[in-house]
């Protein structure tokens, strides 16, 4: 990929200070955000420009992941320590929240989430338009992507995202390694996946079980690579082939946009 541009988007007196979640809203013409320490769905311009907050009441502040469902018009917030899935009507916003724990299949995944502690539970979500299927990470000890039934009432599958599937850094061990955030890639079907504590990109095809591809996340500046740290959304616009990355860096936090080269992508 190659770093293109950035724009700073933290607005600490609305509210929006930890970006955790990023999505391309239903037009794709703007983008939605959550901020974990506040109960509520943010709009963005292309470039990251808050363009207010809509009022609605999420109850739970703790979000960490956010995806626009267009099947079934609606948006889907990811809360790490109650380890759910709210599902909220854009119309009415109503909300309905759909626990881990009562879905099909969670005993398999039971043991991961009664051992982990609660800063280590759900991060990410995406919806692949392509097949209905809904993608949640659980961030690490140990990191999982769960494909979830498109209402919201099975656990279809549990992969545990291990170093001989790709997900490895030099710089961190296999424990603290993190996933933060989740895109469906449109062309290929594959997950962009992020790390915050890893300030990496995997590319990982769900499908089959061969490694994922791995990317150092960051720019050059002045000819020197630049780190780009605490990394907690990623979103795929399709209609422009460009990676869009919030991180959550307190008042300094940016979206960062990049231009996905195809040459050697799976798929």
């Amino acid at each position: 990929m190659r770093y293109l541009d950035s724009d700073k988007i933290a607005k600490s007196s609305k509210g929006y200070s930890e970006p955790s979640g990023l999505s391309l809203s239903e037009d794709g013409r703007a983008l939605l955000s959550v901020s974990d320490d506040t109960a509520a769905i943010f709009s963005l311009g292309p470039k990251g420009g808050l363009k207010g907050r809509d009022d609605i009441a999420l109850k739970q502040p703790d979000l960490e992941g956010i995806a626009w469902d267009e099947a079934r018009n609606r948006i889907l917030t990811v809360n790490e320590g109650a380890a759910e899935i709210l599902a909220t009507d854009p119309q009415t916003w109503d909300s309905t929240a759909f626990p881990l724990s009562k879905m099909t299949g969670y005993s398999a995944v039971e043991r991961a989430f009664a051992t982990s502690d609660s800063n280590d539970l759900l991060e990410g979500i995406a919806v692949d338009p392509g097949s209905d299927r809904i993608f949640v990470l659980k961030e690490k000890r140990p990191r999982l992507l769960l494909e979830i039934s498109a209402d919201l009432t099975e656990i279809l599958r549990a992969t545990e995202l291990t170093p001989a599937l790709g997900f490895v850094d030099d710089d961190q061990g296999d424990g603290p390694l993190d996933v933060s955030g989740v895109s469906v890639d449109r062309p290929t079907g594959c997950l962009w996946i992020v790390s915050d504590r890893g300030q990496r990109l995997f590319l990982f095809d769900p499908s089959g079980d061969s490694p994922a591809h791995s990317f150092a996340l960051g720019w050059l500046k002045d000819k020197k690579p630049r780190p780009l740290p605490h990394a907690e959304g990623i979103a795929h616009d399709p209609e422009t082939d460009r990676l869009l990355i919030v991180n959550d860096d307190g008042k300094s936090s940016r979206l960062f946009v990049f231009e996905v080269l195809r040459d050697g992508a799976p798929g």
